[in-house]
């Protein structure tokens, strides 16, 4: 019932559509197996977390088999499946920030964090393959996935279970020893009134680092982890983004760990800046649960979408296609992945596979026409 009551209200088309999207590209997360034992074994709770076990930034090989499974499939235009990965631009620059003395927050260029880890020197080269070949067609996450203003209070403060991470050069545990370590992934969930200026500076950030690095303007964005406060929607229309991602009913950051009332958006819904609202209403997180059948729960799911005459918006994070920190993470997810995009163009033969972007053109175009 619930997934029926996702898809009533919004954008319709007979068009079988199906988007990818993928986010948590470019940021760090857990940065070696080694890491990974290390921080285990200090107390840090990271196996009760399939982000914090398995997700880690994505290497040569990690692209290059996803790429190995997008291109072996066609839909009914000749087009391969297309992943729009939602990119982190920058990451934490440790020995910086360190040297600081946790006061001031320094960050580098992800390609730039890449030339620490080994069989990543080839990403930024892969990521143009991708964009090239329209397989793996970035938008924009943010500049860090973290709350660099929330994060260096905790660090400055001395919590134990940060502090172990820095110096792993990870984040993403939220238990050290049985006690919770208070919310930091929120890039764009202010803790106090004055971090908005943190939170517009981040954004120009993100923004002239995807154009230069991608080689085109970034036009659909979502926050990562928690949704930002109202005013954020304007700072993006100002910086060009077109297509905002967001939920059935959204909850925006308020400040001082409150949240506004929920606001109902849906797919193809404009706001008073003219972006149009894309909505997800299918999920395919295989690095989630080994043994949930993902195949099958998500073409129920896009069998709904088509039902209602909805494009069939899959969210995918990146954690299910990693492979440096469990091999058998990546195989489960790989396997899967194509299990389910065999079934699609063989249950749909007439099934197009788009970018995110190109979906929002399409509404958008629609509503210029009238046509929805």
């Amino acid at each position: 019932m619930k997934s029926h009551l996702k898809n009533i209200v919004g954008f319709r088309t007979k068009r079988r559509i199906v988007v990818i999207e993928s986010d948590d590209w470019g940021s760090i997360r857990t940065r070696s197996k080694h890491d990974y034992e290390e921080m285990l074994h200090k107390g840090l709770y990271l196996d009760n977390n399939s982000y914090t076990m398995f997700d880690s930034l994505e290497s040569n090989s990690d692209l290059t088999s996803l790429f190995d499974v997008l291109s072996g499939i066609k839909d009914s235009n000749g087009r391969h499946p297309v992943f729009t990965p939602m990119y982190i631009m920058g990451n934490p620059d440790f020995v910086k920030i360190e040297e600081s003395g946790f006061n001031q927050y320094h960050f580098e260029h992800f390609l730039e964090t890449c030339k620490h880890y080994p069989n990543h020197d080839k990403v930024g080269e892969l990521i143009k393959q991708g964009i090239d070949n329209k397989i793996f067609v970035p938008a924009l996450h943010g500049r860090e996935h973290v709350n660099a203003n929330r994060w260096l209070r905790l660090l400055k403060n001395g919590n134990t279970g940060m502090l172990i991470q820095f110096s792993h050069q990870s984040f993403g545990a939220d238990n050290y020893k049985g006690e919770l370590i208070p919310m930091y992934l929120g890039t764009f969930d202010p803790q106090i009134v004055k971090d908005i200026e943190y939170i517009k500076s981040s954004l120009q950030d993100a923004v002239h680092m995807f154009k230069d690095t991608f080689g085109f303007a970034p036009e659909h964005f979502i926050e990562p982890n928690e949704y930002g406060p109202i005013e954020i929607e304007k700072i993006l229309s100002d910086l060009g983004i077109k297509f905002l991602l967001r939920a059935k009913l959204t909850a925006y950051s308020n400040y001082h760990n409150t949240k506004t009332r929920k606001y109902f958006h849906w797919i193809g819904k404009k706001n008073k800046w003219n972006q149009i609202y894309l909505t997800r209403n299918c999920t395919f997180e295989p690095h989630t649960s080994f043994n949930t059948d993902w195949v099958g729960k998500t073409l129920k799911e896009i069998e709904t979408s088509f039902f209602w005459k909805k494009p069939a918006v899959i969210i995918s994070h990146r954690a299910s296609y990693i492979g440096s920190i469990s091999a058998g993470n990546q195989m489960n997810g790989l396997t899967k992945l194509k299990t389910l995009l065999k079934s699609i163009v063989s249950r749909w033969p007439d099934v197009e596979f788009m970018t995110s972007m190109e979906l929002g053109h399409l509404i958008e175009e629609n509503k210029k026409n009238n046509l929805f």
